[in-house]
Protein backbone atom coordinates (compact mmCIF):
# COMPACT_ATOMS: atom_id res chain seq x y z
CA UNK A 1 0.00 0.00 0.00
CA UNK A 2 1.45 3.41 -0.87
CA UNK A 3 2.46 5.92 1.79
CA UNK A 4 -0.54 7.76 3.19
CA UNK A 5 -2.95 4.87 2.48
CA UNK A 6 -5.85 4.30 4.89
CA UNK A 7 -4.03 1.52 6.76
CA UNK A 8 -0.73 3.36 7.16
CA UNK A 9 -1.71 4.98 10.44
CA UNK A 10 -2.72 1.62 11.91
CA UNK A 11 0.52 -0.22 11.09
CA UNK A 12 3.04 -1.15 13.75
CA UNK A 13 6.19 0.71 12.75
CA UNK A 14 9.74 -0.60 13.14
CA UNK A 15 10.40 2.09 15.76
CA UNK A 16 7.34 1.13 17.80
CA UNK A 17 8.24 -2.55 17.65
CA UNK A 18 11.80 -1.77 18.75
CA UNK A 19 10.43 0.10 21.77
CA UNK A 20 8.22 -2.85 22.64
CA UNK A 21 11.19 -5.19 22.41
CA UNK A 22 13.18 -2.97 24.76
CA UNK A 23 10.35 -3.34 27.28
CA UNK A 24 10.68 -7.13 27.20
CA UNK A 25 13.19 -8.09 29.90
CA UNK A 26 16.01 -6.03 28.44
CA UNK A 27 15.79 -8.04 25.24
CA UNK A 28 17.36 -5.37 23.07
CA UNK A 29 20.39 -5.11 25.37
CA UNK A 30 21.18 -8.84 25.31
CA UNK A 31 19.40 -10.25 22.27
CA UNK A 32 21.21 -13.52 21.55
CA UNK A 33 19.44 -15.73 19.03
CA UNK A 34 15.64 -15.62 18.99
CA UNK A 35 12.85 -17.81 17.65
CA UNK A 36 9.34 -16.77 16.62
CA UNK A 37 6.28 -19.02 16.82
CA UNK A 38 4.47 -18.73 13.48
CA UNK A 39 1.19 -20.56 12.90
CA UNK A 40 0.48 -18.72 9.67
CA UNK A 41 -2.36 -16.68 11.15
CA UNK A 42 -2.36 -12.89 10.85
CA UNK A 43 -1.02 -12.27 14.36
CA UNK A 44 2.01 -14.53 14.14
CA UNK A 45 2.83 -13.58 10.55
CA UNK A 46 2.87 -9.90 11.52
CA UNK A 47 5.06 -10.65 14.53
CA UNK A 48 7.49 -12.62 12.38
CA UNK A 49 7.89 -9.84 9.80
CA UNK A 50 8.34 -7.19 12.50
CA UNK A 51 10.78 -9.36 14.46
CA UNK A 52 12.75 -10.17 11.31
CA UNK A 53 13.21 -6.46 10.53
CA UNK A 54 14.26 -5.87 14.14
CA UNK A 55 16.67 -8.82 14.11
CA UNK A 56 18.24 -7.69 10.84
CA UNK A 57 18.74 -4.17 12.19
CA UNK A 58 20.31 -5.51 15.41
CA UNK A 59 22.44 -8.31 13.95
CA UNK A 60 20.40 -11.01 15.69
CA UNK A 61 19.86 -14.52 14.32
CA UNK A 62 16.14 -15.27 13.94
CA UNK A 63 14.37 -18.57 13.25
CA UNK A 64 10.66 -19.10 12.66
CA UNK A 65 9.02 -22.23 14.11
CA UNK A 66 5.75 -23.69 12.82
CA UNK A 67 4.14 -26.66 14.56
CA UNK A 68 2.21 -29.09 12.37
CA UNK A 69 -0.27 -30.44 14.91
CA UNK A 70 -1.90 -32.88 12.50
CA UNK A 71 -5.37 -32.17 13.88
CA UNK A 72 -6.76 -30.92 10.57
CA UNK A 73 -6.37 -32.40 7.12
CA UNK A 74 -4.72 -29.27 5.76
CA UNK A 75 -2.26 -28.69 8.62
CA UNK A 76 0.76 -30.08 6.76
CA UNK A 77 -0.01 -28.08 3.63
CA UNK A 78 -0.50 -24.91 5.69
CA UNK A 79 2.82 -25.39 7.51
CA UNK A 80 4.55 -25.80 4.15
CA UNK A 81 2.85 -22.64 2.87
CA UNK A 82 4.12 -20.67 5.86
CA UNK A 83 7.60 -21.96 5.12
CA UNK A 84 7.36 -20.87 1.49
CA UNK A 85 6.21 -17.37 2.44
CA UNK A 86 8.99 -16.90 4.99
CA UNK A 87 11.79 -18.39 2.93
CA UNK A 88 10.81 -16.02 0.11
CA UNK A 89 11.63 -13.22 2.57
CA UNK A 90 14.93 -14.83 3.56
CA UNK A 91 13.67 -16.02 6.96
CA UNK A 92 14.99 -19.28 8.43
CA UNK A 93 12.00 -21.58 8.95
CA UNK A 94 11.49 -24.96 10.64
CA UNK A 95 8.42 -27.21 10.82
CA UNK A 96 8.02 -29.17 14.06
CA UNK A 97 5.59 -32.09 13.90
CA UNK A 98 3.45 -33.19 16.82
CA UNK A 99 3.37 -36.99 16.72
CA UNK A 100 0.38 -38.42 18.57
CA UNK A 101 -1.08 -41.89 18.24
CA UNK A 102 -4.69 -41.55 19.29
CA UNK A 103 -7.40 -39.33 17.88
CA UNK A 104 -7.63 -36.22 20.05
CA UNK A 105 -11.25 -35.67 21.08
CA UNK A 106 -11.07 -33.94 24.48
CA UNK A 107 -9.25 -30.81 25.67
CA UNK A 108 -8.13 -30.39 22.07
CA UNK A 109 -6.88 -26.80 22.23
CA UNK A 110 -5.24 -27.26 25.62
CA UNK A 111 -3.37 -30.40 24.57
CA UNK A 112 -2.34 -28.92 21.23
CA UNK A 113 -1.11 -25.76 23.00
CA UNK A 114 0.95 -27.79 25.48
CA UNK A 115 2.43 -29.86 22.65
CA UNK A 116 3.33 -26.71 20.66
CA UNK A 117 5.17 -25.16 23.56
CA UNK A 118 6.94 -28.42 24.42
CA UNK A 119 8.15 -28.85 20.83
CA UNK A 120 9.29 -25.24 20.46
CA UNK A 121 10.97 -25.21 23.87
CA UNK A 122 12.88 -28.38 23.00
CA UNK A 123 13.97 -26.91 19.66
CA UNK A 124 15.17 -23.71 21.34
CA UNK A 125 17.14 -25.60 23.99
CA UNK A 126 18.70 -27.87 21.35
CA UNK A 127 19.74 -24.91 19.19
CA UNK A 128 21.00 -22.52 21.87
CA UNK A 129 18.06 -20.12 21.51
CA UNK A 130 17.04 -18.59 24.83
CA UNK A 131 14.03 -16.49 23.76
CA UNK A 132 10.83 -17.50 21.99
CA UNK A 133 8.52 -14.73 20.73
CA UNK A 134 4.76 -15.37 20.53
CA UNK A 135 2.08 -13.14 19.05
CA UNK A 136 -0.48 -12.69 21.84
CA UNK A 137 -2.06 -9.24 21.42
CA UNK A 138 -4.44 -6.87 23.18
CA UNK A 139 -7.64 -8.84 22.48
CA UNK A 140 -5.96 -12.09 23.54
CA UNK A 141 -5.10 -10.44 26.85
CA UNK A 142 -8.69 -9.27 27.36
CA UNK A 143 -10.03 -12.77 26.56
CA UNK A 144 -7.58 -14.29 29.04
CA UNK A 145 -8.75 -11.95 31.80
CA UNK A 146 -12.38 -12.84 31.05
CA UNK A 147 -11.62 -16.57 31.15
CA UNK A 148 -9.78 -16.25 34.45
CA UNK A 149 -12.56 -14.10 35.91
CA UNK A 150 -15.06 -16.78 34.95
CA UNK A 151 -12.94 -19.43 36.71
CA UNK A 152 -12.69 -17.38 39.90
CA UNK A 153 -9.01 -16.60 39.54
CA UNK A 154 -7.20 -14.77 42.30
CA UNK A 155 -6.05 -11.17 41.98
CA UNK A 156 -2.71 -12.02 40.38
CA UNK A 157 -4.41 -14.24 37.81
CA UNK A 158 -6.38 -11.20 36.66
CA UNK A 159 -3.06 -9.61 35.67
CA UNK A 160 -3.44 -11.71 32.54
CA UNK A 161 -0.51 -12.97 30.51
CA UNK A 162 2.93 -11.72 31.47
CA UNK A 163 5.02 -9.90 28.88
CA UNK A 164 7.92 -12.24 29.70
CA UNK A 165 7.92 -15.54 31.56
CA UNK A 166 10.15 -18.54 32.00
CA UNK A 167 9.40 -21.60 29.88
CA UNK A 168 11.76 -24.05 31.52
CA UNK A 169 15.03 -22.44 30.50
CA UNK A 170 13.62 -20.45 27.57
CA UNK A 171 12.12 -16.97 27.94
CA UNK A 172 8.64 -16.73 26.44
CA UNK A 173 8.28 -13.15 25.18
CA UNK A 174 5.07 -11.36 24.16
CA UNK A 175 6.05 -8.00 22.63
CA UNK A 176 2.58 -7.33 21.13
CA UNK A 177 0.39 -7.57 24.24
CA UNK A 178 -0.67 -3.92 23.96
CA UNK A 179 -1.32 -4.01 20.20
CA UNK A 180 -4.81 -4.42 18.74
CA UNK A 181 -5.37 -7.23 16.25
CA UNK A 182 -6.57 -4.78 13.57
CA UNK A 183 -3.16 -3.11 13.62
CA UNK A 184 -1.41 -6.42 12.98
CA UNK A 185 -3.61 -7.10 9.96
CA UNK A 186 -2.94 -3.60 8.70
CA UNK A 187 0.79 -4.24 9.08
CA UNK A 188 0.52 -7.37 6.93
CA UNK A 189 -1.58 -5.64 4.29
CA UNK A 190 0.96 -2.83 4.14
CA UNK A 191 3.66 -5.47 3.53
CA UNK A 192 1.62 -7.26 0.83
CA UNK A 193 1.58 -10.41 2.95
CA UNK A 194 -1.43 -12.71 3.17
CA UNK A 195 -2.15 -15.17 5.98
CA UNK A 196 -4.08 -18.34 6.86
CA UNK A 197 -7.46 -18.25 8.56
CA UNK A 198 -7.86 -21.06 11.11
CA UNK A 199 -11.48 -22.36 11.05
CA UNK A 200 -11.22 -23.29 14.73
CA UNK A 201 -11.28 -19.54 15.50
CA UNK A 202 -15.02 -19.66 14.79
CA UNK A 203 -15.76 -22.90 16.65
CA UNK A 204 -17.81 -22.07 19.75
CA UNK A 205 -16.95 -25.44 21.30
CA UNK A 206 -13.74 -23.72 22.38
CA UNK A 207 -13.92 -21.46 25.42
CA UNK A 208 -11.65 -18.78 23.99
CA UNK A 209 -13.96 -18.39 20.97
CA UNK A 210 -16.95 -17.97 23.30
CA UNK A 211 -15.04 -15.39 25.32
CA UNK A 212 -14.17 -13.56 22.08
CA UNK A 213 -17.86 -13.28 21.25
CA UNK A 214 -18.70 -12.19 24.78
CA UNK A 215 -16.01 -9.53 24.54
CA UNK A 216 -17.54 -8.24 21.31
CA UNK A 217 -20.89 -7.96 23.09
CA UNK A 218 -19.36 -6.15 26.06
CA UNK A 219 -17.57 -3.76 23.72
CA UNK A 220 -20.92 -2.70 22.29
CA UNK A 221 -21.87 -1.76 25.86
CA UNK A 222 -18.70 0.28 26.33
CA UNK A 223 -16.51 -2.34 28.06
CA UNK A 224 -13.72 -2.63 25.53
CA UNK A 225 -10.82 -5.05 25.18
CA UNK A 226 -8.51 -2.12 25.80
CA UNK A 227 -10.13 -1.46 29.20
CA UNK A 228 -9.70 -5.11 30.21
CA UNK A 229 -6.08 -5.00 29.08
CA UNK A 230 -5.45 -1.75 31.02
CA UNK A 231 -6.92 -3.27 34.18
CA UNK A 232 -4.70 -6.31 33.70
CA UNK A 233 -1.70 -4.02 33.23
CA UNK A 234 -2.43 -2.25 36.53
CA UNK A 235 -2.59 -5.57 38.40
CA UNK A 236 0.54 -6.72 36.57
CA UNK A 237 2.51 -3.91 38.18
CA UNK A 238 1.71 -5.45 41.57
CA UNK A 239 2.62 -8.87 40.20
CA UNK A 240 5.96 -7.49 38.98
CA UNK A 241 6.89 -6.43 42.52
CA UNK A 242 6.01 -9.89 43.85
CA UNK A 243 7.83 -11.54 40.94
CA UNK A 244 10.98 -9.63 41.82
CA UNK A 245 10.74 -10.82 45.42
CA UNK A 246 10.17 -14.39 44.23
CA UNK A 247 13.18 -14.19 41.91
CA UNK A 248 15.32 -12.98 44.81
CA UNK A 249 14.12 -15.96 46.84
CA UNK A 250 14.87 -18.38 44.00
CA UNK A 251 18.35 -16.86 43.65
CA UNK A 252 19.21 -18.43 47.01
CA UNK A 253 18.63 -21.95 45.60
CA UNK A 254 21.62 -24.15 44.81
CA UNK A 255 22.05 -26.57 41.93
CA UNK A 256 21.86 -30.18 43.05
CA UNK A 257 21.59 -33.41 41.05
CA UNK A 258 19.26 -32.54 38.18
CA UNK A 259 17.36 -29.89 40.10
CA UNK A 260 17.52 -27.20 42.79
CA UNK A 261 17.87 -27.13 46.58
CA UNK A 262 16.50 -24.26 48.67
CA UNK A 263 16.86 -23.71 52.41
CA UNK A 264 13.54 -24.38 54.15
CA UNK A 265 13.93 -21.59 56.72
CA UNK A 266 14.65 -19.03 53.99
CA UNK A 267 11.78 -20.27 51.83
CA UNK A 268 9.18 -20.47 54.59
CA UNK A 269 10.29 -17.09 55.99
CA UNK A 270 9.08 -15.31 52.86
CA UNK A 271 5.55 -13.93 52.50
CA UNK A 272 3.11 -16.71 51.54
CA UNK A 273 2.26 -15.08 48.22
CA UNK A 274 5.95 -14.77 47.35
CA UNK A 275 6.44 -18.42 48.40
CA UNK A 276 3.77 -19.62 45.98
CA UNK A 277 5.08 -17.54 43.09
CA UNK A 278 8.62 -18.79 43.76
CA UNK A 279 7.38 -22.38 44.03
CA UNK A 280 5.56 -22.09 40.70
CA UNK A 281 8.71 -20.70 39.09
CA UNK A 282 10.87 -23.45 40.59
CA UNK A 283 8.51 -26.13 39.26
CA UNK A 284 8.55 -24.53 35.82
CA UNK A 285 12.31 -24.16 35.78
CA UNK A 286 12.98 -27.77 36.83
CA UNK A 287 10.00 -29.50 35.23
CA UNK A 288 9.95 -27.46 32.03
CA UNK A 289 6.14 -27.13 31.99
CA UNK A 290 4.64 -24.61 29.59
CA UNK A 291 2.05 -23.44 32.11
CA UNK A 292 2.10 -23.07 35.90
CA UNK A 293 0.25 -25.64 38.04
CA UNK A 294 -3.39 -25.09 38.93
CA UNK A 295 -3.84 -22.68 41.82
CA UNK A 296 -5.45 -25.20 44.20
CA UNK A 297 -2.80 -27.85 43.52
CA UNK A 298 -0.07 -25.30 44.13
CA UNK A 299 -1.78 -24.28 47.39
CA UNK A 300 -1.89 -27.90 48.58
CA UNK A 301 1.81 -28.36 47.86
CA UNK A 302 2.63 -25.07 49.59
CA UNK A 303 0.60 -26.12 52.66
CA UNK A 304 2.46 -29.43 52.78
CA UNK A 305 5.82 -27.68 52.62
CA UNK A 306 4.83 -25.44 55.52
CA UNK A 307 3.93 -28.41 57.74
CA UNK A 308 6.78 -28.88 60.18
CA UNK A 309 6.03 -32.45 61.36
CA UNK A 310 6.97 -34.15 58.09
CA UNK A 311 10.16 -36.21 58.11
CA UNK A 312 13.11 -35.93 55.75
CA UNK A 313 12.64 -37.97 52.62
CA UNK A 314 8.94 -37.25 52.32
CA UNK A 315 8.01 -35.91 48.88
CA UNK A 316 5.13 -34.68 46.77
CA UNK A 317 4.88 -34.34 43.00
CA UNK A 318 3.48 -31.55 40.86
CA UNK A 319 4.24 -30.01 37.48
CA UNK A 320 6.54 -32.84 36.40
CA UNK A 321 8.64 -32.40 39.56
CA UNK A 322 9.19 -34.16 42.86
CA UNK A 323 9.57 -31.83 45.86
CA UNK A 324 11.44 -33.62 48.63
CA UNK A 325 12.28 -32.72 52.21
CA UNK A 326 15.88 -33.17 53.32
CA UNK A 327 17.82 -32.58 56.54
CA UNK A 328 16.50 -31.57 59.94
CA UNK A 329 16.50 -28.58 62.26
CA UNK A 330 18.35 -25.59 60.81
CA UNK A 331 19.63 -27.82 57.98
CA UNK A 332 16.15 -28.51 56.63
CA UNK A 333 15.77 -27.89 52.91
CA UNK A 334 13.56 -28.64 49.94
CA UNK A 335 14.96 -30.32 46.84
CA UNK A 336 13.06 -29.94 43.56
CA UNK A 337 13.89 -32.59 40.96
CA UNK A 338 12.39 -33.65 37.63
CA UNK A 339 9.86 -36.36 38.46
CA UNK A 340 11.52 -38.77 36.04
CA UNK A 341 14.76 -38.40 38.01
CA UNK A 342 13.32 -39.32 41.39
CA UNK A 343 13.69 -43.08 40.90
CA UNK A 344 11.09 -45.79 41.24
CA UNK A 345 9.76 -44.67 44.62
CA UNK A 346 6.18 -43.44 44.38
CA UNK A 347 5.18 -40.18 46.02
CA UNK A 348 1.71 -38.70 46.54
CA UNK A 349 0.56 -36.28 43.86
CA UNK A 350 -0.97 -32.86 44.52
Amino acid sequence: MPDGGPLRGLCVSSDEFARRMVGCSGLAAHPGAIAVAVSGGADSMALCLLANDWATANGVQLSALTVDHGLRQDSGREAAQVGAWLRARGIDHHILTWVHDATITSRVQERARDARYALMRRWCLDHGVDRLLVAHHLEDQAETVLMRLKKGSGLLGLAGMARVRDLGGVELVRPLLGVAKARLRATLSDSDQTWIEDPSNENTQFERVRMRRLLAQLERDGVSAERFARAASSIARVRDVLDTAADELIATAKNVEAGLRIDAKTFLGAHQTVQKIALSKLLGRVGGGAYPPARLKLQRLSDWMATVDQSAGDARTLGGCAVRRTGSGDARAFVVLPERARGSQKHPKN
